[in-house]
């Protein structure tokens, strides 16, 4: 279950857009979703014929989509994201991620957005739903706010990997802790494998 494919899933089960038209800012896999979802994506030159605009994280974020997405929320378009996560861990340091691009255009438009993705609840419950029959679901995670906490408001357990944008330091003063801290994703799938005989 991506944040795009949560995303797309709320989208479609709105019935308050009558054209059902939308302005997506983000990647390829994003503007699939939306329009899969039921959405004729407009281009950025008629952003205002759009009753939607979807924001999420992509390399080829620029003034014009910024323009774009401004102007169809100002017309009167409501505005959704796959997140809100600021940064996104990288082998180079933190690259800027959804949060970052939200900024951007919830700063430019005038108006909050929806979130979908992580912390948000929504999300929880639509991976909940994906799972039936389980009774004891976790989330496995490299952040505090969109892991942790986001767990945590959703009454799941939560196990944080410290491979990402979490430290030690910032896990010591964190006031929502998770119920599992593990050194990486390798020793949480070596601890799920059964014991030898």
């Amino acid at each position: 279950m991506t944040s795009a494919a949560a995303t797309a899933r709320v989208l479609g089960s709105f019935n308050h857009f009558v054209h059902r038209t939308a302005l997506v800012v983000g990647a390829s896999p994003l503007h699939e979703e939306v329009a899969a979802a039921g959405f004729r994506l407009v281009a950025l030159d008629d952003a205002t014929d759009a009753e939607a605009v979807v924001v999420g994280g992509h390399e080829g974020f620029d003034y014009r989509e910024l323009r774009a997405a401004t102007a169809a929320i100002r017309n009167g378009a409501r505005l959704y994201a796959t997140g809100r996560d600021a940064v996104f861990p990288t082998p180079e340091g933190p690259w800027p991620a959804t949060g970052s691009i939200l900024a951007a255009i919830e700063t430019a438009g005038g108006r909050p957005a929806v979130v979908v993705g992580k912390p948000e609840p929504i999300v929880f419950g639509i991976a909940r739903d994906a799972l039936p029959g389980c009774e004891r679901i976790g989330v496995v995670g490299d952040h505090l706010v969109s892991d942790v906490l986001g767990a945590k408001r959703a009454g799941l357990d939560a196990i944080l990997v410290l491979t990402g944008v979490t430290s030690r330091a910032e896990l010591a003063q964190a006031i929502v802790q998770p119920d599992l801290v593990l050194e990486s994703l390798a020793a949480f799938v070596k601890g799920m494998r059964p014991s030898d005989p």
